[in-house]
């Protein structure tokens, strides 16, 4: 019986206009991360403002178009009103990736920025052009992975990435950023709605503001002080995409590039997997498209940093966004980057102001991710969490290392048997890979389905062949991917090893009686 179509659904409902700042200062943190860690890289303000930030509103702009119309459509074509759109924008992970893995070490070896921008550049290219065929090719993968290995990578990278790191910030800088923490985690856990529907995140960077303001005045607090560009009108432009391919210094970082490349869409498509779960079941194939495309036109207007879709969406839905707040989201980042103001709000407000807001939207992902599953499969859930927590460890003991004059090639071998270093690293390397092979395995070895969970083993033994999951080389400039043949023989053989374990308790357990204990 078909379903009767409803009213025709309005592209702009109440809940839009708070949705889209909620979505645009939840994404807002990491336009601030932008411009505050490209220096790093050796990037001047006025190449952020005027070549990086302009390349990245045009793709979240466009993309962000798409998924409103997208959302609009299903829409109309199920009589529901209550259809959201897919948050879209450049996620955390991302940034630390690109920068810390990709350009600084480019820029610590050639002291050239614009060589390092170049790089960037070729590397998001390249992930929009994995991403684009990745769309073509990985439907299958929500008819067939357990639902625990979607989820998890996608729980870990939150609670690694978006959660860690800024919680740590917010407690480093209290009387200015946890006041306005307390806010954003009231307004947001309770629902509650303030006066005139002003957003908490508004709210909490007013109070930011304010409260960095009078701690300065006495002495108390030094804000940071990054260099600003002149305030105007940069509207993004194209670079020449051949010529920044014929620059070989990218290419050196391919082994890197690739895996991230993979990761960024393996990312989007968790998200795709935890928006259905909202109530919201868009087509796999047009829906990663887009994103690809849109990574490919941010390159194309020379931004380094990927598009990907984002955190968040079961909390926008829960605070009665539609589709039109991703318009307007699109249309607010776009008109903050063309404008030269991000570098200037750092002035004013502190980064740890509204790190709160992304790490609501991690908490959120996280939750999701237990509960969405089975009651056995939260344990898979749980162990795929750990890959995750290595990578992040793992920049931790890499920034402590470098900040005290030595590097992780030094100090590896001194930590010994106090801190397994090179089983973090080797956790760490495809710790998104790492993490759906782990939790799959288990959840089928729940399910009792032994043969499933041994073909995830003999996957493991086939990514750790070529290099793409645990295989690494260590050397002064940092940790690498060793990609090739055979590239970590010993993860092979025991991955192998496991499969073939697992394929004999299949057998076992159908020729016992009675091959399972008995529990109360």
């Amino acid at each position: 019986m078909n379903q009767r179509p409803g009213p025709t659904p309005k592209w702009f409902a109440p809940g839009d206009l708070e949705a889209s700042l909620g979505l645009f200062f939840s994404g807002f943190p990491d336009l601030l991360l932008i411009a505050g860690l490209a220096p790093l890289c050796g990037f001047s303000a006025e190449l952020v403002v005027t070549r990086v930030l302009p390349g990245v509103a045009i793709s979240i702009f466009l993309g962000n178009v798409f998924y409103a119309w997208q959302a609009h459509q299903l829409a109309k074509r199920t009589g529901r009103n209550d259809v959201t759109a897919i948050p879209f924008g450049v996620n955390t992970p991302t940034i630390f990736a690109y920068i810390f893995l990709i350009m600084l070490p480019v820029y610590e070896r050639t002291h050239d920025a614009r060589i390092v921008w170049q790089v960037g550049v070729i590397a998001s290219f390249v992930s929009g052009l994995v991403q684009t065929a990745g769309a073509f090719c990985t439907d299958w993968m929500r008819r067939h992975v357990p639902l625990a290995a979607l989820l998890c990578p996608l729980a870990g990278i939150a609670m690694a990435f978006l959660c860690l790191g800024f919680i740590f910030g917010v407690f480093q800088i209290p009387g200015v950023a946890l006041l306005p923490a307390v806010i954003i985690l009231t307004v947001y856990a309770s629902r509650l709605r303030l006066p005139f529907r002003v957003p908490a995140a508004l709210v909490a960077m007013a109070v930011g503001a304010l409260a960095a303001f009078l701690l300065h005045t006495l002495h108390l607090y030094t804000p940071p002080s990054p260099e600003a560009a002149a305030v105007g009108l940069h509207l993004p432009h194209p670079v020449n995409l051949f010529e920044f391919l014929r620059q070989g210094e990218g290419w050196k970082y391919l082994s890197i590039i690739l895996p991230m490349s993979l990761l960024d869409t393996l990312v989007s498509l968790q998200i795709l997997e935890s928006v259905k779960l909202a109530g919201d079941d868009y087509p796999t194939m047009p829906s990663l498209l887009v994103n690809g495309l849109a990574t490919i036109s941010a390159a194309a207007f020379g931004s380094p940093f990927p598009t990907t879709l984002y955190f968040g969406h079961l909390a926008h839905k829960a605070n009665g966004a539609r589709a039109g707040y991703s318009i307007l989201s699109g249309a607010a980042v776009m008109l903050l980057c063309v404008s030269g103001l991000v570098p200037v709000v750092m002035r004013v407000v502190p980064l740890e102001v509204v790190a709160m807001v992304v790490v609501w939207f991690g908490l959120v992902m996280v939750g999701q991710a237990f509960q969405e599953v089975s009651k056995d499969h939260c344990i898979a859930v749980a162990l795929g969490l750990v890959p995750m927590l290595a990578s992040w460890a793992l920049q931790l003991v890499d920034l402590a290392a470098r900040k005290a004059g030595s590097s992780l090639f030094e100090t590896a071998p001194r930590f010994g048997n106090e801190l397994a270093i090179y089983g973090m690293i080797a956790l760490s390397q495809g710790a998104l890979l790492v993490s759906m092979v782990w939790s799959a395995a288990l959840a089928w070895i729940f399910d009792r389905r032994f043969l499933q969970a041994a073909t995830w083993m003999l996957a493991g033994a086939a990514l750790s062949c070529f290099g793409l999951i645990h295989a690494f080389v260590l050397t002064p400039q940092g940790v690498g991917n060793k990609l090739g043949f055979f590239a970590a023989p010993a993860f092979v053989v025991s991955y192998a090893a496991g499969a073939l374990f697992l394929v004999a308790c299949h057998f076992y357990a159908k020729s016992s009686k009675k091959p399972y204990a008995v529990t109360s």
